[in-house]
């Protein structure tokens, strides 16, 4: 892949509301589909833009090397299908070892996570927690401190 001018990227939306990529040098993509990559802990970098094919077309160092019109768009895109609700409590426990069953309180509501293994509870970076449940849902705990007794003594059990 030949070097990109960021700023020269440009989006918009078709009329099926899908994402369309014009790039510097005048291609035209559509039905692209932006990628966060890792690591977690750094979500303004490493955009990849994944092309209708699964191709990647681009790999976007950071968020701040688009124009601002370009970020605007991308941003949007990346909250649209990036869903990771944010645990609050962790208000019950079918047990205190995987497999096991959380009921949990989210920002986005009551849910029930169920944990099969100790491998889907992750740290991320110094306080948080990442969480996969079976269906393949991710949770997101920002800030591990910030949690009542309870729900942080069945979170330190996996981590």
């Amino acid at each position: 892949m030949s070097e990109i001018d960021y700023r020269g990227l440009e989006f918009h939306h078709d009329g099926w509301g899908r994402l369309v990529a014009t790039m510097p040098d005048g291609t035209v993509h559509s039905d692209v589909e932006p990628v966060r990559c890792f690591p977690w802990t750094s979500p303004q970098e490493a955009i990849a833009l994944m092309g209708a094919d699964g191709h990647e077309l681009a790999n976007i160092p950071a968020l701040t090397a688009l124009s601002p019109e370009a970020r605007t768009i991308l941003e949007r895109d990346l909250s649209q299908r990036e869903f990771v609700p944010k645990i609050a409590r962790i208000t019950k426990s079918s047990g205190p070892w995987p497999p096991c069953v959380w009921n949990v309180i989210t920002d986005r509501g009551e849910t029930v996570v169920k944990i099969d293994s100790e491998d889907d509870v992750r740290k991320i970076g110094q306080r948080g927690a990442l969480v996969a449940d079976s269906d393949g849902v991710r949770f997101l705990i920002p800030d591990t401190t910030q949690l009542d007794p309870t729900s942080l003594r069945h979170l330190r059990r996996l981590l």
